[in-house]
């Protein structure tokens, strides 16, 4: 019996904000390593002064005493402190702090910073001092900074301070984050369906979408990603839904709805979504995987996957790309194809060449392919050249006469795999290209993106399953054929 599925995936791009994380440092300790908040930190508090010791916080022109940050006798760029803090999965940030400047002339001050990449370019927020001594509290939203390496800094990019009672605070320094939570989804349809030439059944029965964030989404997509019948299966959208558009892809197999609206109407929608198949009729089981959010899923594995297009990027910077997305608060990495399912379900996804996580340039080096990236990382798949062996218990899927390090003008130097593009040999089966790529349909079109599977990744619910067996009896008499489901 052969089986078929059709994955239903709803993208959810409005939200409101619950789910709360503060980064924070009271100073109440002599320590650039306190945290006080309900998390964590990415490291302490780096300081550079060229007259006293470097990240010392009980001496020097900036210390902590009195449990505040102080700053004195300031020279104008030699001096500054930082602190990163890791943002991934925020949805909006705020940086708030309270200060008071004292004997700051005319041109004397201190800039509070930002960047996103944990260092240069750095961003200037605001500057305090320039004659005007007074206590106050700065709060500034820096959700356009939210990265992995958030970096809070404090500087004198001005004149000199020349006076030794020169002095500036800070205290009760706080990074406020709001996280979006997943959105919950269930289902359920356990349905037997007999297709004819005009026929058709609802792929859902009953659907329930709650967000504690939001009541919108922005698009449904309904996509039939393993064992489409091209110019056989459909799916249609009947009713009227005004405030949402249709379109069908037959190539993909995928039809795309699109508002926003609520989640009422998405609903409503996804219940008035249709099956059907014309003759000839294949027999077996469907199953429906109803998913919230961009990237598709794969019931087989239980993870998410989704193609980046980047035309030409090199095979590590698609690795440490991977590496910084997230989806509902699960990690992503460059993706691990373990077995033909996966292989054949990430490929579709992509038109031509695209990076996943293996590699024979670590571990011992040429030939020993190794999984970088994911839950497998450091496990060796395959060893030795085209004529080389899928190791035990393992999975491989090159491309005939691959890898065979062949063609880039250096010996050893393919050594980072990629699905071949569709033109080429066995249909998503892999390739061994250079870091950087390669030219025509083996230039780099992206890479693919799996969530799932890695220590601390939350436990969701948002997918659900519903199964349509199809299966027909025929009988016949002299005069007429009738068809009913088994």
């Amino acid at each position: 019996m052969r089986s078929y599925l059709i994955i239903i995936v709803l993208f959810s791009t409005i939200f409101l904000l619950e789910a709360q994380e503060t980064y924070i440092d009271n100073f109440g300790t002599v320590s650039y390593a306190n945290n006080d908040g309900t998390a964590n930190w990415a490291g302490n508090w780096a300081e550079i002064e060229p007259f006293a010791t470097d990240d010392d916080p009980f001496g020097g022109f900036i210390r902590i005493t009195g449990n505040r940050l102080r700053f004195s006798f300031i020279f104008a760029g030699d001096e500054q402190i930082q602190r990163t803090a890791d943002l991934t999965g925020a949805a909006t940030a705020t940086l708030s702090f309270d200060w008071e400047t004292f004997s700051l002339e005319a041109g004397e001050t201190i800039d509070v910073q930002i960047s996103s990449t944990g260092g240069a370019p750095f961003t200037t927020l605001a500057s305090f001092g320039n004659g005007v001594n007074t206590t106050d509290t700065f709060t500034q939203d820096i959700s356009g900074f939210i990265s992995a390496n958030t970096t809070i800094r404090f500087i004198n990019t001005n004149n000199d301070w020349n006076q030794g009672n020169d002095r500036f605070f800070v205290d009760n320094l706080q990074i406020e984050t709001f996280v979006n939570m997943a959105p919950v989804i269930t289902v359920s349809g356990d349905q037997h369906f007999c297709p004819n030439a005009t026929n058709s059944i609802p792929v859902v029965q009953t659907v329930s979408i709650t967000d504690v964030d939001d009541t919108e989404l922005d698009q449904v997509t309904i996509q039939v990603s393993t064992g489409y019948q091209n110019g056989q299966d459909v799916l249609t959208l009947t009713g009227v839904h005004p405030n949402i558009t249709d379109s069908w892809d037959v190539v993909e197999g995928r039809l795309t709805l699109t508002g926003p609206t609520t989640l009422a109407e998405f609903e409503a929608a996804v219940l008035a979504v249709e099956f059907s198949s014309t003759p000839p009729v294949v027999t077996g089981l469907r199953e429906f995987s109803v998913v919230l959010g961009s990237p598709l899923f794969l019931p087989e594995t239980g993870h998410y996957y989704e193609f980046v297009p980047s035309l030409g990027i090199r095979w590590d910077d698609a690795r440490d790309e991977a590496a910084l997305r997230t989806f509902f608060g699960l990690q992503g990495y460059l993706t691990t194809l373990t077995s033909v399912i996966e292989a054949t379900f990430a490929g579709s996804q992509i038109t031509g060449t695209g990076w996943i996580g293996a590699s024979d340039n670590f571990g011992t080096g040429e030939g020993e392919w190794r999984w970088e990236t994911g839950p497998e990382a450091g496990t060796v798949f395959w060893n030795g050249n085209q004529t080389g062996a899928v190791a035990p218990g393992e999975f491989a899927f090159w491309n005939n006469n691959e890898p065979n390090d062949c063609c880039s003008g250096t010996n050893g130097e393919e050594n980072y795999a990629h699905i071949t593009d569709n033109t080429i040999g066995i249909e998503n089966s892999w390739n061994d290209l250079p870091i950087t790529g390669g030219g025509g349909a083996y230039q780099a079109q992206g890479y693919i993106v799996e969530y799932g599977g890695l220590p601390g990744d939350p436990v969701l619910q948002i997918s659900g399953v519903t199964r349509l067996r199809i299966s027909c009896s025929v009988i016949t008499n002299r005069s007429k054929t009738y068809r009913v489901n088994n």
